[in-house]
């Protein structure tokens, strides 16, 4: 290559080499603020206010009472399957227990007279649910 030559192409290769240089110089600070904005969303690991604290429901204990088999073919079927109770020869959604004086009631874990229509004593919530609830619990 002649001398010419050669002083023109490194001409024209020195700025060429700079441009790269020149563009990632001049990307720097917008990932920085890239950076900045992605900083400003993340969520502070430290509380800014304290727990919302609420009384804890107390509930009345529920006396023991020996229970009482059900006598008759009275006994209501529920809808999702399983029957209640037949106590003194009356329907009964829950189950017979000796009251006070020694006669059996009709109760639904501490609602004596026990469910209303519709409903049926669960043996897992301890309540009345609704007759038509899957009997696990569980939708189906």
């Amino acid at each position: 290559m002649t001398p010419i030559k050669l002083s023109l192409a490194r001409s024209i290769r020195g700025p060429l080499a700079l441009a790269p240089l020149l563009l990632l110089l001049a990307m720097l600070p917008a990932c920085s603020e890239k950076k900045e904005a992605k900083q400003e969303q993340r969520p502070s690991p430290v509380a800014q206010n304290g727990p919302t604290l609420q009384p804890v429901r107390q509930l009345a204990p529920v006396a023991v009472r020996e229970r009482v088999p059900s006598q008759g073919d009275c006994a209501p079927r529920y809808k999702v399957g399983g029957t209640g109770s037949c106590i003194n020869n009356q329907p009964c959604r829950g189950f017979g227990v000796k009251g006070a004086n020694g006669s059996a009631i009709c109760t639904c874990y501490g609602r004596d007279g026990g469910c209303g229509e519709g409903q049926r004593c669960d043996a897992r919530r301890l309540a009345c649910v609704p007759e038509t609830e899957p009997l696990s619990g569980r939708a189906d």
